[in-house]
């Protein structure tokens, strides 16, 4: 008795990953058709209810003819269709962790329950205190170059700020007193005209 083994590209579910990539030209059967659609059910289940013991039950009771193996297969597969063809949304996540702690929050002062209330509120700090920084912008962190110019009626020069530092204290002293110095009108025209 020989064993058949299926190569990559007839394994269900890379007939599917191949169809969601080009669908024009890969077409599903019907077998196929009812495994996606049970996939994509279990991503807006996911979506909502992100436990996956919670996710699992709810995908039965909408499927009752599958097994448990089948929905946790279901459950697999819709995790990487989210993390193939959808990128992680921090912002939604975030948002109904946080929703989902208000409303445990409000339900325990409704009830009186303190010590719940409590908790909620350490939960909440801990949620609202984990959302990661901010990508900081690459350009920021180049080195720049800031050169300062000085001019005189001779020419002028111009300095970066680590060669204007290396200077001694009194000429630089002396290059702001004329930077900041005010000059007369004859002067003014003494510069344009040269």
């Amino acid at each position: 008795m020989s064993k058949e083994f299926l190569s990559l590209d007839n394994i269900p579910w890379q007939i599917i990953k191949n169809h969601l990539s080009d669908p024009d030209h890969i077409q599903l059967s019907e077998e196929h058709r009812n495994m996606l659609d049970r996939v994509f059910s279990m991503q807006r289940i996911l979506q909502r209810y992100p436990q996956p013991r919670t996710a699992l039950a709810l995908h039965q009771s909408k499927f009752p003819d599958i097994s448990r193996r089948t929905a946790y297969n279901d459950l697999n597969y819709a995790r990487e269709l989210d993390n193939t063809y959808h990128s992680f949304d921090y912002e939604f996540y975030n948002n109904w962790l946080i929703s989902d702690i208000f409303d445990q929050i409000q339900a325990a002062k409704a009830k009186g329950d303190m010590k719940a209330w409590a908790a909620g509120h350490a939960n909440l700090k801990k949620a609202i205190g984990e959302r990661p920084m901010a990508e900081t912008d690459p350009k920021l962190l180049e080195k720049h170059t800031f050169l300062i110019q000085i001019n005189n009626m001779a020419g002028g020069i111009q300095m970066n700020i680590d060669e204007m530092e290396k200077l001694p204290a009194k000429i630089r002293q002396e290059i702001a007193d004329a930077v900041f110095e005010e000059i007369t009108d004859e002067q003014a025209e003494q510069m344009i005209n040269s």
